[in-house]
């Protein structure tokens, strides 16, 4: 969920000619700049994309023609007795064809942002039902809460989604688990390309904006989990609280897999963020939505995400050709497609949103170095006082571990710090599947319920064990 983009180095160059005095052009981005996007972008990108989507779906079609008319031939065989082992052939050239029409269908297709579809959850041994409902709408996000049909009294825990490229629907996982000890709500992000012009800009002061009023709406009682990206504007917006009221913090502040320090340990993203040339990359890579705002487009950031890992994308769609062509009963293949059905519905980011974390985040790193201001003012880490518990995975190379762990250092004003790192778990370990139902929310939950007691506040019964978690140790 980090924020990156593929390496062109012929189109920095070309940039760079066109561009001029380009590095002056940075004066205009981010914390530099209010109002609309008035940055470089690239006019035709969009355009590209539909191109390239229409004839990858003519390709499909064209395909399936090939299929049907496989099929027609191999029955007309069979009414004038053609050979039986010609017929096997012929088959097995339908299969073939079949499963290239569908590959090419599903990297084609636009994915639409998919349900959470968490209708139940099981608690004391019981199916309960679940409402997904709204409870505050903003025009680049909608705070969601699952209602429980119950009378439990549990703890409110506020996930932070990352705004990165997927819907926080990726986080369903995380959700999941939680539902049975926990009253969740959860950051629904909204695809910049459906918010008009007319709701103004979003950038990361803006995002942490979100998460105070959010906090704000909830109160005190709640326990914040930020995600990967947005560790960062949850710290900026935790850390104001902190300085502002400090009786407003919240009951706990869970950082987990966050670029907080990018430079502490070095990744394809931060590698490609400290070679960036950022006024050339957001002339390729920058497109004017249909309604005229300035976009990062997620199917951009897909491409990124999948020239990061390209081995295991290609594995896992070469298990789904095999399955199709031998039209066999896969164990896996469920899995997958329910995965990349969810990995692939992106979401666009806005331009000044986009240009304003890669600038400050991964290139300034002005977090890690104490520079990030937040409306005008610097972000003072130090200011937090409740318990803050940061999670890493072993094998994570997005926000690889240290990049989280090594921030704790700026938290000096609190006096409980935990510290926990999932071995063999990797990015997507850390909050969805067994390390983190596991392994991970155990130790979460279990923090969570003990600053609760040691401030009065008191739950139902717990529904599992929790886990002991390390104290932070410098």
């Amino acid at each position: 969920m980090a924020l990156n983009a593929p390496n062109l180095e012929a189109v920095h160059a070309k940039a760079r000619e066109i561009l001029g005095k380009a590095p002056d052009l940075l004066t205009v981005l981010g914390a530099d700049h209010e109002g609309p996007y008035s940055g470089p972008y690239n006019p035709w990108l969009d355009h590209f994309h539909r191109l390239g989507s229409n004839y990858v779906k003519l390709l499909s079609l064209m395909t399936a023609m090939q299929r049907d008319t496989l099929h027609v031939y191999r029955e007309v065989g069979k009414t004038y007795g053609e050979p039986k082992v010609i017929q096997r052939f012929q088959k097995w050239l339908e299969k073939v064809a079949d499963a290239n029409a569908v590959l090419m269908e599903k990297l084609a297709k636009d994915y639409p942002r998919p349900d959470f579809g968490l209708n139940f959850t099981a608690i004391d041994g019981h199916m309960v039902g679940v409402t997904e409902e709204v409870v505050l709408a903003k025009p680049f996000c909608n705070l969601i809460h699952f209602k429980r049909d119950t009378d439990r009294t549990d703890p409110i825990v506020l996930i932070v989604a990352a705004q990165s490229g997927h819907y926080a629907t990726l986080l369903r996982p995380t959700v999941e688990r939680l539902l049975p000890e926990a009253e969740v709500y959860i950051t629904d992000w909204i695809n910049a390309r459906e918010v008009p012009v007319s709701a103004g800009e979003f950038n990361l002061d803006t995002y942490a904006d979100y998460v105070v009023e959010f906090m704000d709406h909830l109160g005190p009682d709640t326990n914040v989990l930020a995600i990967c990206q947005s560790t960062v504007p949850s710290v900026m917006a935790v850390a104001r609280v902190a300085e502002d009221a400090p009786e407003k913090q919240p009951m706990t502040f869970t950082v987990m897999a966050g670029p907080l320090d990018p430079g502490a340990a070095p990744t394809e993203v931060t590698k490609l963020a400290d070679k960036m040339h950022l006024p050339s990359y957001l002339l390729a890579f920058i497109a004017e939505a249909p309604n005229g705002r300035k976009v990062y487009p997620g199917y951009v950031q897909l491409m990124s995400f999948i020239a990061m890992n390209p081995k295991n994308h290609f594995s896992s769609h070469r298990d789904l050709y095999n399955h199709y062509v031998a039209d066999d009963t896969h164990p896996n293949v469920d899995r997958i497609e329910r995965f990349y059905a969810e990995y692939f519905a992106v979401a666009d980011l806005t331009a000044e949103f986009y240009a304003d974390t890669v600038k400050r985040v991964f290139i300034n790193k002005e977090l890690a170095k104490g520079t990030m201001t937040y409306n005008g003012k610097l972000v003072r880490p130090e200011a937090i006082t409740c318990p803050i518990i940061a999670i890493e995975g072993a094998m994570d190379d997005i926000s690889a571990p240290g990049q989280t762990r090594e921030f704790l250092k700026k938290f000096t004003g609190s006096s409980d710090l935990s510290f926990y790192e999932q071995q063999h778990a990797g990015h997507y370990g850390v909050f969805a599947g067994g390390h983190w139902r596991g392994d991970i929310a155990p130790r979460m939950l279990g923090k969570v319920r003990e600053a609760a007691q040691a401030k009065g506040k008191t739950y139902s019964a717990s529904q599992t064990e929790s886990i002991p978690i390390d104290a932070y140790v410098p």
